[in-house]
């Protein structure tokens, strides 16, 4: 797997530098100077926007990217689109991290290392993150239910995330693509004992399992 650079902590500020003005202002105090000092701090402001709105456009674009490579099966060239983020002195996000994450889940094994380099201490994972790789565990024949229970535990204790109906629904999905109707009973409970309101998506999940569905109803709704 190809590293990803980490640029250094002041590689994503670029030096400003404040030119006063010396024309005459109007109404300004050449004593104070204050005239000058609130050009100089419009400027200043101006650039900074410019900066985070390149950042914020690079970003974005990486993540498209990203997402699209992942759908082609192209994993080695999505990990380098996001290692080009430090070559522009640009440090990923979580969306675009995660968007790699995804883009690697065809190997869970290596969707997990992802994980595991690129969030901690360098980045905060959200619960988006962690339903990529509950799908992504889901998704396997059979479906990891360990890696699964051991996510939601590192989710919860590590990072401090309670799951809402957006982990669950990713839980329910892969109950219901496999049949396994206990355990989609089991995780509704869970929902009901957590207090997790169900969302839009949820009954919409559960639709093609008619007994899944009617408990859903019974215990939820």
């Amino acid at each position: 797997m190809q590293a990803i650079q980490r640029p250094p902590v002041g590689a994503c500020a670029r030096t400003v530098r404040c030119q006063l003005t010396t024309a005459p202002v109007a109404l300004s105090s050449r004593r104070t100077g204050f005239a000058p000092r609130q050009i100089c701090r419009a400027r200043v402001q101006g650039d900074q926007q410019t900066e985070e709105e390149r950042i914020s456009s690079a970003r974005a674009e990486v993540t498209k990217r990203i997402k699209a490579l992942g759908a082609q099966g192209k994993v080695k060239d999505a990990i380098s689109a996001l290692a080009g983020l430090a070559n522009l002195g640009i440090q990923p996000d979580t969306r675009a991290a995660t968007a790699l994450v995804q883009a690697c889940t065809r190997d869970m094994e290596l969707a997990q290392s992802i994980f595991d380099e690129m969030f901690g201490e360098f980045l905060q994972p959200d619960e988006v993150t962690f339903a990529v790789l509950l799908r992504g565990y889901g998704a396997t024949s059979p479906p990891d239910w360990p890696r699964i229970d051991t996510t939601l535990t590192t989710m919860r204790v590590k990072y401090g995330i309670e799951p809402t109906a957006l982990s669950f629904n990713a839980l329910l999905e892969v109950c219901c693509r496999t049949s396994d109707i206990d355990r989609g009973q089991d995780i509704i409970d869970r929902m009901a004992a957590d207090g997790v309101e169900p969302d839009e998506f949820t009954e919409e999940v559960v639709a093609r399992r008619r007994v899944l569905r009617s408990y859903l109803r019974k215990t939820l709704l």
